[in-house]
């Protein structure tokens, strides 16, 4: 017999109700627990005991809610904490499409996390730093990707602002990001010589004066709303409304979701949040970030999923990993994937 059950004799006026009151059950419950495990006995059909010798009970009875507030114990809590992240994750994205030809990045990404000390506020500050980028395994060799990363390394590490429960907020300190440019750009002009480059030079600083536009091109992208998720996500029930970015510098679009939790495993937890695309826009309002004001013939396509590994113990964020992915005619259109792995032990 299970061990986690027992057989109770039925005694003179005991009822469904009477003998599940005394274990925390409903009679229901318990109708269904005994019917769940009955095998060859006889099962329950009515909630009196008329004739009945022995039900099944369990040895040691939880609700659903009992179960729910202890598998959230392992869970990360509903705010931030310093702890949260690991020093630095290893990542892989993997861009797909028509083309076939798949485009695979490499690189490292630093975080660090603690706690704006000015009296009242809650928000954190990550300061977040990438490098060490590969490009289909090789050190991308090609001027707009070495200008492009140079000026990236000349600006980091980027210090965001991150709200007590999650999600990336703003940029702290951003007009040091410009101070910061500036000082290096003569060093960038000369290895980076010639018109091309001082164009690209000059729209970079351009965009250094507006905030806005900064933290779009950030928080849009897959990995930043990967790593920063909201708390609450970890502790969601039921379908829910999320917005999401399905491709760079585009608008949020409203996905429907639900989230999953498992437990198994003895030092981690597992939360899978998985959603589509619910609002009426097209595939070609995404890609170009626009609204359009027509009705759209075909309705975007799309679905997304973030998968997180923490750790039990100390709640610590040590895998995760995300993929979108935008269809056109019920078929791939693009699809982007990225996994991040911390460089820490499971506790």
């Amino acid at each position: 017999m299970n061990e986690n059950i027992l057989l109770y004799q039925v005694k003179p006026g005991d009822t469904l109700d009477k003998i599940g009151g005394t274990i925390g059950m409903t009679g229901n419950q318990l109708k269904d627990f005994h019917n769940a495990h009955c095998g060859k006995m006889e099962r329950l059909w009515f909630d009196n005991l008329v004739g009945i010798k022995q039900i099944i009970i369990p040895k040691e009875y939880k609700s659903p809610e009992q179960l729910k507030r202890e598998a959230d114990k392992d869970l990360p809590p509903l705010h931030l904490t310093e702890d949260f992240y690991a020093d630095r994750y290893f990542v892989k994205e993997t861009f797909s499409g028509l083309s076939g030809n798949d485009l695979e990045i490499d690189y490292q990404v630093d975080i660090g996390l603690k706690k704006i000390q000015e009296t009242g506020i809650a928000d954190y500050i990550a300061e977040v730093r990438g490098y060490d980028f590969k490009k289909n395994g090789t050190v991308p060799d090609d001027k707009m990707s070495e200008i492009s990363l140079a000026c990236m390394e000349s600006i980091s590490p980027i210090f965001f602002t991150i709200p007590f429960a999650g999600k990336l907020s703003g940029i702290f300190e951003f007009e040091k990001l410009k101070q910061r440019f500036q000082e290096k750009r003569p060093d960038l002009e000369n290895f980076f010589i010639g018109e091309v480059y001082k164009a690209y030079l000059d729209k970079f600083q351009g965009n250094l004066g507006n905030q806005e536009y900064i933290l779009k091109q950030f928080s849009s992208t897959l990995l930043y709303q990967l790593i920063f998720p909201k708390m609450e996500w970890f502790h969601k029930t039921g379908n829910w409304s999320e917005d999401f970015c399905f491709v760079q510098n585009s608008f949020p679009v409203k996905c429907r979701m639900n989230a999953e939790y498992h437990h198994a495993e003895p030092e981690t937890a597992e939360t899978l949040l998985k959603g589509y695309i619910e609002e009426p826009l097209s595939l070609r309002e995404i890609l170009r970030g626009v609204w359009f004001t027509e009705k759209p013939e075909e309705q975007a396509d799309g679905e997304i999923e973030f998968r997180y590994r923490t750790d039990k113990k100390t709640k610590k964020m040590l895998q995760v990993e995300a993929f979108v992915i935008l269809n056109s005619e019920d078929e791939l259109y693009r699809k982007q994937t990225i996994k991040l792995i911390s460089n820490e032990k499971i506790s």
